[in-house]
């Protein structure tokens, strides 16, 4: 049979055609479906994971050091002082 040129005229060249063997085309479903999550997806969660444990560790030490040195306002302080209202300049 041979191939005459002629008779594809019409025929255009569109692109490569893309190849996909049965075994990534089931790991892009699963991954779409939501069923595997991608090892760079696992990493990415894993490490904003860490950064909210070490955030948070972080926050506690400040609390404690801000309780040890914060003082106690006087319970008179509001009782002491006369509250006026200043004229606003605006």
């Amino acid at each position: 049979m041979d191939f005459d040129s002629s008779d594809n005229s019409t025929a255009k060249y569109s692109g490569k055609i893309k190849g996909q063997t049965f075994k990534q085309f089931q790991l892009e479903r699963l991954i779409k479906d939501g069923t595997v999550i991608p090892a760079s997806k696992l990493a990415e969660a894993r490490e904003q994971e860490l950064q909210r444990v070490r955030d948070f560790e972080a926050a506690s030490i400040d609390e404690k050091r801000h309780r040890s040195t914060a003082t106690v306002a006087p319970s008179d302080k509001l009782k002491s002082l006369p509250l006026t209202r200043e004229r606003f300049e605006g």
